[in-house]
Protein backbone atom coordinates (compact mmCIF):
# COMPACT_ATOMS: atom_id res chain seq x y z
CA UNK A 1 0.00 0.00 0.00
CA UNK A 2 1.77 3.24 -0.87
CA UNK A 3 1.48 5.82 1.89
CA UNK A 4 1.04 9.51 0.30
CA UNK A 5 -0.60 11.05 2.80
CA UNK A 6 2.04 13.43 4.05
CA UNK A 7 2.84 14.85 0.72
CA UNK A 8 -1.38 14.99 -0.35
CA UNK A 9 -1.50 17.15 2.91
CA UNK A 10 1.44 19.72 2.08
CA UNK A 11 0.60 19.80 -1.06
CA UNK A 12 -3.12 20.64 -0.22
CA UNK A 13 -1.93 23.26 2.30
CA UNK A 14 -0.10 25.35 -0.61
CA UNK A 15 -0.37 28.67 -0.33
CA UNK A 16 1.87 29.84 -2.99
CA UNK A 17 2.87 28.45 -6.10
CA UNK A 18 6.18 27.76 -4.81
CA UNK A 19 4.93 26.00 -2.22
CA UNK A 20 2.99 23.57 -4.26
CA UNK A 21 5.36 22.96 -7.10
CA UNK A 22 8.13 21.81 -4.05
CA UNK A 23 4.82 19.49 -2.67
CA UNK A 24 3.85 18.34 -6.07
CA UNK A 25 8.01 17.30 -6.26
CA UNK A 26 8.18 15.59 -3.28
CA UNK A 27 4.74 13.49 -3.73
CA UNK A 28 6.09 12.32 -7.73
CA UNK A 29 9.55 11.54 -6.06
CA UNK A 30 7.45 9.18 -3.27
CA UNK A 31 5.21 7.64 -5.98
CA UNK A 32 8.11 6.67 -8.23
CA UNK A 33 10.23 5.70 -5.45
CA UNK A 34 7.10 3.62 -4.05
CA UNK A 35 6.36 1.71 -7.23
CA UNK A 36 10.05 1.38 -8.51
CA UNK A 37 10.08 -0.88 -4.69
CA UNK A 38 7.22 -2.49 -5.27
CA UNK A 39 7.86 -3.87 -9.00
CA UNK A 40 11.26 -4.59 -7.49
CA UNK A 41 9.68 -6.64 -4.65
CA UNK A 42 7.81 -8.53 -7.01
CA UNK A 43 10.72 -8.93 -9.64
CA UNK A 44 9.36 -7.09 -12.60
CA UNK A 45 10.23 -3.31 -14.13
CA UNK A 46 7.40 -1.53 -16.42
CA UNK A 47 9.24 -1.26 -19.54
CA UNK A 48 11.26 -4.74 -21.01
CA UNK A 49 11.91 -7.75 -18.73
CA UNK A 50 14.28 -7.97 -15.94
CA UNK A 51 18.10 -9.30 -16.05
CA UNK A 52 17.82 -13.35 -15.67
CA UNK A 53 19.53 -14.43 -13.10
CA UNK A 54 23.33 -15.95 -13.10
CA UNK A 55 23.68 -19.47 -14.53
CA UNK A 56 23.18 -21.62 -11.53
CA UNK A 57 27.26 -23.37 -11.21
CA UNK A 58 26.02 -26.85 -10.16
CA UNK A 59 23.62 -29.32 -10.60
CA UNK A 60 23.82 -32.89 -9.02
CA UNK A 61 21.63 -35.48 -8.91
CA UNK A 62 21.70 -39.11 -7.30
CA UNK A 63 19.13 -41.86 -7.46
CA UNK A 64 18.21 -44.77 -5.84
CA UNK A 65 14.96 -46.96 -5.35
CA UNK A 66 13.33 -44.82 -7.72
CA UNK A 67 13.69 -42.02 -6.03
CA UNK A 68 15.34 -38.89 -7.39
CA UNK A 69 17.58 -36.44 -5.76
CA UNK A 70 18.69 -33.08 -7.30
CA UNK A 71 20.51 -30.60 -5.57
CA UNK A 72 21.45 -27.34 -7.02
CA UNK A 73 24.19 -24.52 -6.05
CA UNK A 74 23.76 -21.26 -7.10
CA UNK A 75 26.11 -19.02 -5.18
CA UNK A 76 25.34 -16.11 -7.28
CA UNK A 77 23.36 -12.94 -5.65
CA UNK A 78 19.33 -13.06 -6.65
CA UNK A 79 16.73 -11.03 -5.50
CA UNK A 80 14.04 -12.77 -3.46
CA UNK A 81 11.63 -13.64 -6.26
CA UNK A 82 13.94 -15.89 -8.29
CA UNK A 83 12.37 -19.30 -9.06
CA UNK A 84 14.07 -22.72 -9.94
CA UNK A 85 13.26 -25.37 -12.32
CA UNK A 86 14.89 -28.93 -12.93
CA UNK A 87 13.80 -30.85 -16.02
CA UNK A 88 14.11 -34.17 -16.99
CA UNK A 89 14.37 -36.16 -20.29
CA UNK A 90 14.58 -39.99 -21.07
CA UNK A 91 15.60 -37.81 -24.86
CA UNK A 92 19.33 -36.04 -24.24
CA UNK A 93 18.09 -33.33 -26.41
CA UNK A 94 15.28 -32.75 -24.15
CA UNK A 95 12.84 -32.50 -26.72
CA UNK A 96 9.90 -32.94 -24.30
CA UNK A 97 11.26 -32.62 -20.71
CA UNK A 98 9.46 -32.92 -17.80
CA UNK A 99 9.46 -29.79 -15.77
CA UNK A 100 9.78 -29.24 -12.35
CA UNK A 101 8.88 -25.88 -10.47
CA UNK A 102 11.09 -25.62 -7.06
CA UNK A 103 10.19 -22.23 -6.32
CA UNK A 104 12.69 -20.75 -3.52
CA UNK A 105 14.08 -24.16 -3.36
CA UNK A 106 17.14 -25.93 -4.79
CA UNK A 107 16.84 -29.07 -3.98
CA UNK A 108 13.91 -31.75 -5.35
CA UNK A 109 13.18 -35.30 -4.25
CA UNK A 110 10.91 -37.17 -6.83
CA UNK A 111 9.66 -40.53 -7.90
CA UNK A 112 10.47 -41.20 -11.53
CA UNK A 113 9.77 -44.59 -13.23
CA UNK A 114 12.78 -46.98 -13.84
CA UNK A 115 11.41 -48.97 -16.66
CA UNK A 116 8.93 -47.57 -19.76
CA UNK A 117 5.91 -50.03 -20.27
CA UNK A 118 8.21 -52.75 -22.40
CA UNK A 119 10.45 -53.27 -19.36
CA UNK A 120 13.45 -51.05 -21.26
CA UNK A 121 15.39 -49.08 -18.61
CA UNK A 122 14.54 -45.39 -18.76
CA UNK A 123 17.65 -43.35 -19.49
CA UNK A 124 16.88 -40.28 -17.28
CA UNK A 125 18.66 -36.88 -18.13
CA UNK A 126 18.27 -33.99 -15.99
CA UNK A 127 19.01 -29.92 -16.21
CA UNK A 128 18.74 -26.95 -14.18
CA UNK A 129 18.12 -23.19 -14.46
CA UNK A 130 16.34 -20.52 -12.56
CA UNK A 131 14.23 -16.85 -13.34
CA UNK A 132 12.52 -14.12 -12.13
CA UNK A 133 8.31 -13.22 -12.51
CA UNK A 134 9.64 -10.57 -15.48
CA UNK A 135 12.86 -12.50 -16.83
CA UNK A 136 13.47 -14.77 -18.93
CA UNK A 137 15.19 -18.39 -17.86
CA UNK A 138 18.48 -18.12 -17.22
CA UNK A 139 21.48 -20.53 -19.27
CA UNK A 140 21.11 -24.05 -18.09
CA UNK A 141 22.96 -25.75 -16.50
CA UNK A 142 23.68 -29.71 -17.21
CA UNK A 143 23.80 -32.93 -14.90
CA UNK A 144 27.12 -33.67 -16.95
CA UNK A 145 27.18 -31.21 -19.83
CA UNK A 146 25.06 -30.17 -22.93
CA UNK A 147 26.58 -32.60 -25.24
CA UNK A 148 26.55 -35.26 -23.19
CA UNK A 149 24.37 -35.24 -20.31
CA UNK A 150 25.07 -38.15 -17.61
CA UNK A 151 22.67 -40.74 -17.81
CA UNK A 152 21.02 -41.73 -14.48
CA UNK A 153 19.18 -45.09 -13.94
CA UNK A 154 16.59 -44.18 -10.90
CA UNK A 155 15.96 -48.10 -10.12
CA UNK A 156 13.16 -49.76 -7.72
CA UNK A 157 10.74 -51.93 -9.49
CA UNK A 158 8.28 -48.37 -11.31
CA UNK A 159 7.28 -49.69 -14.67
CA UNK A 160 5.27 -47.56 -16.78
CA UNK A 161 5.65 -45.65 -20.51
CA UNK A 162 5.63 -41.51 -18.82
CA UNK A 163 2.99 -39.55 -20.95
CA UNK A 164 4.24 -37.00 -23.08
CA UNK A 165 5.49 -33.62 -21.54
CA UNK A 166 2.95 -30.47 -21.64
CA UNK A 167 5.74 -27.92 -20.41
CA UNK A 168 4.94 -25.35 -18.59
CA UNK A 169 4.45 -21.60 -18.18
CA UNK A 170 3.96 -20.05 -21.76
CA UNK A 171 6.05 -22.28 -23.66
CA UNK A 172 4.61 -24.33 -26.18
CA UNK A 173 1.24 -26.46 -24.57
CA UNK A 174 2.79 -29.36 -26.22
CA UNK A 175 5.76 -29.80 -24.25
CA UNK A 176 8.35 -29.23 -26.87
CA UNK A 177 9.68 -25.75 -25.72
CA UNK A 178 11.84 -27.36 -22.92
CA UNK A 179 13.50 -25.03 -20.64
CA UNK A 180 11.39 -21.53 -20.63
CA UNK A 181 10.51 -22.26 -17.16
CA UNK A 182 7.54 -19.70 -16.27
CA UNK A 183 8.36 -18.57 -20.34
CA UNK A 184 9.10 -15.98 -22.22
CA UNK A 185 6.41 -14.17 -23.42
CA UNK A 186 3.64 -13.07 -21.49
CA UNK A 187 0.80 -14.50 -23.07
CA UNK A 188 0.44 -17.52 -25.01
CA UNK A 189 -2.43 -17.79 -27.38
CA UNK A 190 -5.19 -20.43 -27.04
CA UNK A 191 -4.34 -23.70 -28.24
CA UNK A 192 -7.03 -25.24 -30.77
CA UNK A 193 -10.61 -24.59 -30.64
CA UNK A 194 -12.23 -22.26 -28.22
CA UNK A 195 -13.86 -24.10 -25.77
CA UNK A 196 -17.25 -23.23 -24.50
CA UNK A 197 -18.85 -23.36 -21.02
CA UNK A 198 -22.35 -25.36 -21.13
CA UNK A 199 -24.89 -23.42 -18.92
CA UNK A 200 -26.59 -25.76 -15.65
CA UNK A 201 -29.78 -26.88 -16.17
Amino acid sequence: MMDTSRFLNELGSATTWAQARRGLHLLLTNLSDQISNGFQQIGVQTTGKVQPPDPIENLNVVANNGTVHAVLTHNAQVNKQVSYFVEADTDPSFSQPHVFHLNASRTLFAPLPNKDGNGNVLPWHFRAYSQYPGSDPSSHTYFGSQFTPTVVTVGGGAQFTPLPSTGSGTAAANGTQGGLGLGNVLTRLPVGPKRTSVAAI
